[in-house]
């Protein structure tokens, strides 16, 4: 093998590997690629992750608020249906 030919052999490992790392939903009709790891809305539809959001509790006080951060749960918002949804 000469050297273009290696060099093609591995972009073409390189670049199909990337592809392949990137995951696709079906949203009225078309394919729609994901940034990351599509979900499941509790209506059932696959969707990407359009709101990934960490849930944040508080006492509702101004004058002396504290503020707590639910780090397991994760508000997510289904990119066909827009239901808010939490994911654990």
């Amino acid at each position: 093998m000469n050297r273009r030919s290696i060099l093609g052999w591995i972009f073409g490992l390189l670049g199909g590997s990337a592809v392949a790392q990137q995951k696709a939903v079906l949203e009225k009709g078309r394919a729609v690629v994901c940034d990351n790891e599509p979900v499941k809305c509790p209506m059932g539809h696959d969707s990407c992750r359009v709101i990934n959001a960490p849930v944040v509790v508080g006492n509702d006080s101004y004058q002396n608020p504290d503020v707590g951060q639910l780090r397991d749960f994760h508000l997510l918002r289904c990119d066909q249906c827009h239901v808010l949804f939490t994911l654990e």
